[in-house]
């Protein structure tokens, strides 16, 4: 009986222990998050640079009206949900 108790316990321990260090562990990266990780194209206009189309501009920012010119804008950065910590 008591080596029964004994399993049950080193089970239960070990169980949580991998769930605690498994929480603990950093998340991957989400699909979307995979073009911050992209280094920009030598070739392409930056964000604030004028330009006539979006082909000119990075990957994923557009070509938009700032006043009297045409300028590459960036995608707003994605917002955190509320209770995250940075």
């Amino acid at each position: 009986m008591r080596i029964k108790y004994s399993k049950i316990t080193l089970i239960a321990g070990l169980t949580l222990l991998a769930f605690s260090t498994y929480a603990g562990a950093p998340m991957p990266a989400a699909a979307g998050d995979m073009a911050s990780e992209v280094a920009p194209d030598p070739k392409k206009k930056k964000a604030g640079e004028e330009c006539k189309a979006s082909d000119e501009c990075q990957n994923h920012h557009t070509c938009s009206k700032v006043g009297e010119k045409n300028v590459c804008k960036a995608p707003p950065p994605h917002k955190l949900p509320p209770g995250v910590v940075t």
